[in-house]
């Protein structure tokens, strides 16, 4: 067999190094590197262009990026999407000659392209291999992986290491990346040898721990159609029918929506569960007088998209106002019976929050087995007063939160349901610890949100304590309007 590497030329100081290495991660120690040749292609059209411009990728270019091409017999069968790197070792070459030293030290420095790691580009890697899979495979190859190096170990592209594994596509030198942060941050071990997320919910509870969510700019956000089912002990439970998973795509944000959505659709597909994309700009504005929410993926992305079979549909504002009447609808249907609990709204609001999908007490993540737990109860909170309901939405800034699109947002018992199913007043939990804690068995200290017993009886509380797989709430749920709610639980406690 015949082994040939291809790399272009404007790439060429910074890849050739790395091929030796790569050959030894595809094929073993087997490989005879004496008789692998390496051929530049040329991409400078006779020195015209320079580095950049060698690298640009135009509407009708022929892709000329970060890839390594290995050939078997002149047949390609491996494609390597490399990172991109703060060492760029030809657009350092090229700025030494002639140009100030201002210009030769914005190359080989620490953090630049850091922002811009793995995924910026990375459409076009995979444009490359879709015209080129029949007969090749694709994998990663990462460049600046010294541990003190901070951005190819952080967490968000330790994720996305994850997610491409998960997908179907393998980083070649992962034995490189320190998953500390990682492992110290999701609470969970990483194995190198298989980075593939096991279910779809593990893999919503690990991009909840990463991410930020007290913040009010949420990218991105699951919804969950589920059918109630009561079983033989009268416990009532809600099984997952569909997913709908609704996200932005403004500027870099495209590439780990990308990533995002295929994940979510490999996991999805392997749990027989179906899932939908929806791309919004803005996800309640339904005052818009837009026609269509503005579709802000790039043409070169939404390419991807489509090669991948990511249905993506688009929020008019037809949708969006069909929505508000469904939900005016809804609450008038739970007004009219005096009821402030909607179950179903509650839950898909927990998960906007985006806290990990688990039992804040034992860890148990099996979405159809958790319930959503009220932190103010919901019979206290419906016969609160007129003036402790006002005084809480004023102290809590939730003047401007509450839904004011609905005409019933000035309603009393309007205000009730919104906070009775704010996503803020809840936890997930089992159905064990969910009875325990209806029972006030313990609670969660408003501060910092560790968890409180009140066990009578101390083999009870033995056990308990066994179960715990940590001391208190995460960090990603202690929002400041969480913990006004959890304030309201601990005071009826006391």
């Amino acid at each position: 067999m015949k082994i040939k590497v291809k790399i272009y030329s404007c790439y060429k100081r910074t890849y050739e190094p790395i091929c030796n290495r790569i050959l030894k991660f595809l094929y073993g120690e087997e490989v005879n590197l004496e008789n692998v040749n390496i051929d530049i292609e040329d991409t400078s059209e006779n020195n015209t262009k320079n580095i950049q411009a060698q690298r640009k990728v135009t509407k009708n270019s022929i892709y000329k990026g970060r890839i390594i091409r290995v050939f078997e017999d002149d047949v390609l069968k491996h494609i390597i999407g490399i990172s991109n790197t703060n060492y760029d070792e030809d657009r350092k070459y090229e700025f030494t000659k002639g140009k100030s030293n201002k210009s030769i030290s914005r190359y080989g420095v620490p953090g630049y392209h850091a922002n811009t790691y793995l995924k910026q580009g990375i459409n076009e890697i995979f444009k490359f291999y879709f015209e080129n899979k029949e007969t090749a495979d694709l994998s990663f190859y990462l460049l600046d992986t010294d541990k003190n190096v901070n951005y190819p170990n952080n967490l968000y592209n330790s994720l996305s290491y994850r997610e491409l594994e998960t997908i179907g596509f393998k980083v070649l030198n992962i034995g490189d990346i320190d998953f500390s942060e990682y492992e110290k941050k999701c609470n969970s071990k990483i194995n190198p040898n298989n980075l593939k997320f096991a279910s779809f919910n593990k893999y919503l509870r690990d991009i909840a721990y990463i991410s930020n969510r007290n913040t009010g700019n949420i990218p991105s956000f699951l919804q969950c159609e589920e059918i109630e089912k009561t079983d033989e002990e009268g416990n009532v439970n809600f099984m997952t029918e569909q997913y709908t998973y609704t996200f932005k795509a403004l500027s870099a944000q495209q590439y780990d929506s990308l990533l995002r959505c295929w994940c979510l659709k490999v996991l999805a597909d392997k749990e027989n569960t179906k899932i939908e994309f929806k791309l919004g700009k803005q996800y309640f504005a339904y005052e818009s007088e837009e026609k269509r929410i503005a579709d802000k993926l790039s043409r070169q992305v939404k390419k991807i998209f489509e090669l991948a079979n990511l249905n993506i549909t688009y929020k008019t504002t037809e949708e969006f106002i069909d929505e508000r009447r469904k939900a005016d609808n809804t609450y008038l249907r739970y007004k009219e019976v005096n009821e402030i609990r909607n179950q179903k709204l509650f839950r898909n609001n927990i998960r906007k929050k985006g806290i990990p999908t688990e039992c804040a007490i034992c860890g148990e993540n099996d979405a159809n087995l958790l319930d959503a737990a009220h932190l103010w109860e919901v019979n206290k909170l419906k016969s609160s007063t007129i003036k402790e309901i006002n005084e809480f939405i004023r102290i809590n800034n939730l003047q401007e939160m509450i839904d004011l699109s609905s005409e019933y947002s000035g309603e009393f018992f309007y205000k009730k349901y919104y906070l009775a199913n704010s996503g803020d007043n809840g936890v997930w939990l089992c159905k064990n610890h969910h009875k325990q804690f209806d029972l006030n068995y313990y609670y969660f200290d408003s501060k910092y949100g560790k968890v409180i017993l009140k066990f009578d009886n101390s083999v009870t509380a033995l056990k308990f304590k066994e179960d715990m797989k940590k001391e208190g709430l995460a960090e990603e749920i202690l929002t400041p309007l969480t913990k006004s709610f959890l304030y309201k639980r601990q005071i009826q406690e006391q």
